[in-house]
């Protein structure tokens, strides 16, 4: 597996693991939250890509969109050799076909975490299900599972299946029974030009479903969606909305919720009783970089669009009302040149929505490269035209001592961002909340 420390890749492998395969791979000398899963799971990873790694031995060779995706050179490699190589989405294609129940979630934003909901409920009430989710932990579980052939949960990724070489959606590499879509927004301008061209993928991969058999739950509330649905010939269309039925959940936030009842019509559909879903949902944990709570006045989120980060605040927010007081410090950084261009006054009056907001340099994609435009200061000074004088840029080597500045006790720390943020913990526990 070419880029196995990438959170598809690893889940995908664990899956593949727990089937009885031996699978190992490579991946650049970098730390990732994946690599301890893999340990774990006694999965060797080769440091850096290099054609020696690929020997006749291989009977498969699955790579991700990373790493130049089917152009990196133990791919060619492969192929040279006449070594069968798939992406990993058609590699969950492949693994969905022998399944009863084929169930994907998509959506801009909470697919993970729904899809996790989704595996967990699955899961917590025994039945032989199994999973591939793009998350290296969730609520007790690993991301990537092997559990029975009835049912299987997997994320669908609207991306590219590798960017610059095959820009198909990802998800299109899927056959599901079962679709549950929880948003639709325009996202990965790198490979979407607008939002129509986002929406017209979505609309590819419903068409997806058997018009009479097949099923599509979606968010009711999302305009786009609702657009979409009017185009269906699908006979089991089934909206969920946030006051369908009573929730409690031990993670924060509304957006949770929302998403909760989207397992609920899952469940309906087949057949599980709603008091034993509310049940198991209850027990559900949430994600490691989904506010993830760190340590105390520290949590960390995998937010890296607009519309996350306001979500990330609210959450936050929420927090800071039952302990009654204190503030929402975010240090931001953000991910991709083309995503902070593209939606860079979004970015700025959503950052304003915390009390204070750090943004730090871009996490560039190897894939981009660098580039003059959308960069950490242009969303500053748009914050700044805004009239929000509270969004402030900082490298990472400043950021302890402007942390210093502001923080309080009772204040909550929020990182987020797609990129490498999560490195930042050590430096903020050592540097502010340990003193």
């Amino acid at each position: 597996m070419v880029g196995i420390k990438g959170v598809g890749m690893t889940a995908l492998a664990v899956y593949l693991k727990e089937r009885g395969k031996n699978v190992w791979g490579s991946d650049v000398d970098e730390t990732f939250p994946t690599d301890s899963v893999l340990r774990e799971h006694d999965i060797d990873v080769s440091l850096g890509f290099d054609t020696a790694h690929i020997d006749d031995s291989i009977d498969l060779v699955i790579t991700t969109g990373a790493h130049g995706g089917l152009t990196n050179i133990e791919v060619t490699q492969a192929e040279r050799k006449k070594i069968p190589v798939y992406t990993q989405a058609y590699e969950l294609g492949q693994i969905m076909e022998s399944y009863q129940h084929k169930i994907a979630v998509c959506g801009a934003h909470g697919k993970t975490t729904t899809s996790a909901m989704a595996a967990f409920v699955l899961n917590e009430l025994g039945y032989k299900s199994s999973h591939v989710i793009g998350a290296s932990r969730f609520s007790g579980l690993y991301g990537g599972h092997y559990g029975g052939d009835d049912y299987l949960v997997v994320e669908a990724d609207e991306y590219a299946t590798s960017p610059g070489v095959d820009n198909t959606a990802r998800f299109l590499s899927l056959n599901p029974t079962i679709i549950i879509c929880t948003n639709i927004d325009f996202d990965h301008p790198d490979i979407y030009a607008s939002i129509e061209e986002v929406k017209a993928a979505y609309l590819k991969f419903f068409q997806k479903l058997n018009p009479q058999t097949g099923t599509l739950i979606y968010n009711g509330h999302n305009e786009h969606l609702k657009e979409l649905v009017g185009k269906l010939s699908i006979k089991n269309l089934i909206p969920y909305y946030e006051t369908d039925t009573e929730i409690t959940l031990s993670i924060p936030g509304r957006h949770n919720k929302l998403n909760a009842q989207g397992i609920l019509k899952l469940a309906g559909v087949l057949g599980i009783d709603t008091q034993r879903c509310l049940g198991a949902l209850r027990a559900f944990r949430g994600v490691n970089r989904r506010f993830e709570k760190i340590v105390d006045s520290l949590y960390d989120d995998y937010a890296h669009h607009p519309a996350e980060l306001l979500t990330t605040v609210e959450s936050a927010r929420q927090l800071l009302k039952q302990q009654k007081g204190g503030k929402v410090i975010l240090v931001f950084q953000p991910h991709t040149f083309s995503r902070t261009s593209a939606l860079l006054t979004e970015f700025a009056q959503a950052l304003s929505e915390a009390d204070t907001a750090f943004v730090l340099d871009v996490f560039a994609s190897a894939r981009e490269g660098t580039s003059e435009l959308g960069t950490s200061q242009q969303v500053v000074e748009e914050a700044n035209r805004l009239g929000h004088s509270n969004v402030a840029y900082s490298t990472r080597a400043d950021l302890i001592e402007n942390l210093k500045k502001i923080y309080q006790k009772g204040d909550i720390i929020v990182t987020a961002g797609a990129g490498s943020i999560y490195e930042a913990h050590s430096d903020i526990i050592r540097g502010l909340l340990s003193s």
